[in-house]
């Protein structure tokens, strides 16, 4: 089992894969933040936080922003400790 630390490095390490892809994405679209924000209804605070820090958007938001860019979500359980512990 993951102690609390390495469930917040796991996550974050999620949401920072995450919010990489939407950022390339937006860029293979050529569109600036304020742009994706007026098109898919999104505030640009969020957008701007999620792809600068990784900042969590809920799984409705995600789903909503990836069908945006005609993508869908997939959920994959994998192992972690091994990750974690190669950070350490």
């Amino acid at each position: 089992m993951l102690t609390r630390k390495q469930h917040r490095t796991a996550f974050k390490r999620t949401f920072d894969e995450l919010s990489e892809q939407v950022w390339h994405l937006r860029r293979d679209k050529r569109l600036s933040l304020t742009e994706l924000s007026l098109q898919s209804q999104i505030p640009s605070h969020h957008l701007e936080a999620f792809e600068n820090k990784g900042y969590p958007f809920n799984l409705g938001t995600l789903a909503y922003l990836a069908s945006f860019y005609d993508k869908r979500l997939k959920i994959e359980l994998v192992d972690v400790e091994d990750d974690i512990k190669s950070l350490a």
